[in-house]
């Protein structure tokens, strides 16, 4: 008899899904079932080097990062629609939850879908908080640091200078989150990470190793604000940093933000001979720069009656010829009947490019008022980005419906950013926020305002900025809040070793219910369909029609494919012959719902998975 297959309880392994792309291209580079490096070496062509000496980022404690990295998650994401806005109908997502842990669940679902992330990670600056990950059971410190679980959170820590691996524990809390933060870009994706100088060295290297040096795009340099600052003791920061890595940056033509309404609505002139190449306005041909000892490239230019005119040009006189044949040359007389030469410039060949040093960003040193209209209080979050400065990024970065990632979202400025951008240029861009449940300061602004946690500062922000645009028209007002808490799965507790009974009431507790006690069957159903690798706005349908059972189907959102799942610990055959089962479809159901002859019969119909 055909057995049903398993329904995953753990998150895949990024790693191991490389190794196994791998395999499957080079089949010899394997001896054993493990990956044969001299083999591989010898193979390529590089043969065996003697000198072991070679250039190598590394720091205390990479072993266990990438360890962490490599261990998959039993945790998952639970519904929380109260707290959410039209749940049922939008694509924006808020998480709540550890980020690495997060990250590993968003893994499968968002693999090479996510156009844009965006990180605002601590700076380690000797004062603030980075994640003390615990390498034996990072989930276990999570639940225990939200209270879900008995004993004392061991995930934050304030990592002073004085600890002997200030600058290794820093970046052993960023490898993995970036390592699988560039699994879910698309192709031609790009990562935007903020930081100062503290760790702008090493997080270059870093990203240099993850993404490869070839697909950095620029270090930008933001001027976050201007200004007299005379109580700096030997220097006044202006600046700050953002880091602009692409997946692939073959895949990327050029960084172009799209033109403002105002600057769009100079481009009013029509070329009938290149419709393609839309409206264009005019400028004048003479050169105007009179500075550095430039004065323009002096030749003749023949007009359409003939004549010529001698000047000094913008181009060479080679360009010119090229532009005139392209049709991108005019002529126009003035009221006296003199020829004045001028080019075209066509409005979607203009759109700005991304400049390395950002000092024009919109309300660039407003972060804190921006969020003070929101909430009515200065000091509910410290240092929050400005919107102008994200929305700028997002604009030269996405298209329209892009997705857009950020997994230290803090106040969720990126949110905004997000659902502004789409109201200006009429985008259905989406956003996905992950955000740890960090406790507030006591005694803060924020604590007396009612927020326990930052968290809890980023969903309300949302939720505001949501009811103020409900005044005009966007493509997407809502937000689906979930949070990270531990499997729906019974876990195995263990028995002692001389104590049978135990084990059989163990047993039977596994074959009569796989669930914890508590169980809910909205949550049980998103924990499949993630990790069957459904994305999280996924449309859930009750079945209709049907007599005794209660099934759901789950449709991808880009309908695709879909699965139907039934939490019944019974199974009745006519409700399942009702649903049209092809050996395409997906059905998932419990174990103890299955007899021999109904799995056998449904692994005929059917691909079949067993909780």
């Amino acid at each position: 008899m055909a057995k049903p297959e398993k329904v995953d309880q753990f998150t895949p392994s990024a790693l191991e899904d490389r190794l196994e792309d791998l395999k499957k291209m080079f089949p010899d580079f394997f001896t054993e079932g493990k990956l044969d490096v001299p083999k591989l070496r010898e193979l390529l062509g590089e043969g065996i080097e003697e000198e072991t000496e070679r250039y190598r980022f590394t720091w205390a404690g990479r072993r266990d990062a990438i360890e962490l990295l490599q261990t998959p998650t039993r945790a998952t994401l639970v519904p929380c629609q109260e707290e959410s806005v039209a749940f049922n109908t939008t694509g924006n997502l808020f998480i709540e939850g550890d980020n690495l842990e997060v990250l590993k669940l968003l893994y499968k679902p968002y693999f090479g879908k996510v156009g844009a992330i965006y990180i605002d990670p601590p700076y380690n600056t000797g004062g603030d908080f980075v994640y003390r990950d615990n390498y034996v059971d990072p989930l276990q410190s999570y639940l225990q640091l939200t209270g879900q679980k008995d004993g004392a959170g061991n995930i934050l820590t304030t990592n002073v200078e004085t600890n002997g691996r200030y600058h290794s524990d820093w970046m052993s809390m960023m490898y993995p989150r970036l390592f699988l933060a560039r699994q879910l870009l698309t192709d031609d994706g790009i990562i935007f990470v903020s930081i100062d100088d503290n760790e702008v060295h090493n997080l270059h290297l870093m990203m240099n190793e993850i993404f490869g040096e070839e697909n950095c795009i620029q270090l930008l340099v933001w001027q976050r604000h201007s200004g007299a600052a005379n109580h700096a003791k030997y220097c006044a920061t202006d600046h700050e940093y953002i880091l602009a890595y692409a997946k692939h940056l073959q895949a990327i033509e050029k960084l172009r933000r799209p033109l403002k309404k105002d600057e769009a609505a100079a481009y009013t002139e029509k070329d009938e001979n290149s419709p393609t190449l839309g409206p264009y306005k005019t400028r004048a041909f003479e050169s105007q720069e009179q500075y550095g000892g430039y004065t323009g490239h002096e030749y003749e230019i023949r007009c359409p009656d003939g004549s010529t005119v001698l000047g000094k040009w913008r181009w060479k006189e080679q360009r010119f010829l090229e532009a005139k044949k392209d049709n991108r040359i005019a002529f126009t007389q003035d009221p006296h009947g003199k020829w004045e030469v001028v080019y075209k410039l066509y409005r979607d060949e203009s759109r700005r490019v991304l400049r390395s040093l950002l000092t024009d960003v919109e309300k660039n040193s407003q972060g804190r008022t921006q969020l003070r209209e929101l909430f009515e209080e200065y000091h509910i979050f410290d240092y929050p980005k400005p919107i102008g400065l994200i929305k700028h990024l997002l604009q030269f970065s996405t298209s329209p419906d892009s997705l857009v990632l950020d997994f230290f979202a803090g106040s969720c400025t990126t949110a905004q950013a997000v659902l502004e951008l789409n109201r200006e240029d009429n985008g259905n861009r989406r956003f996905i926020m992950v955000q740890l449940p960090e406790p507030t300061p006591e005694k803060s602004p924020a604590r007396e305002a009612g927020y326990e946690t930052i968290a809890d500062i980023g969903k309300e922000r949302i939720r505001r900025v949501l009811t103020q645009m409900q005044q005009g028209e966007a493509a997407d007002l809502g937000v689906r809040i979930f949070k990270l808490t531990e499997s729906n799965y019974r876990s195995w507790n263990g028995v002692e070793a001389d104590a049978p009974e135990s084990y059989a009431a163990q047993i039977h507790l596994f074959l009569d219910n796989p669930f914890v006690d508590g169980w809910v069957p909205e949550n049980v159903i998103y924990e499949v369909a993630l990790k069957e690798g459904y994305r999280l706005d996924s449309p859930i349908q009750q079945v209709t029609g049907l007599g005794q059972n209660t099934i759901f189907q789950v449709t991808s959102t880009d309908q695709r494919q879909a699965f139907y799942i039934c939490l019944d610990a019974e199974l009745f055959q006519d409700d399942v012959d009702k649903l049209g089962l092809s050996h395409d479809d997906l059905f998932v159901c419990r174990d103890q719902a299955l007899d021999d002859t109904k799995a056998a019969n449904l692994a005929l119909q059917c691909r079949l998975k067993a909780i």
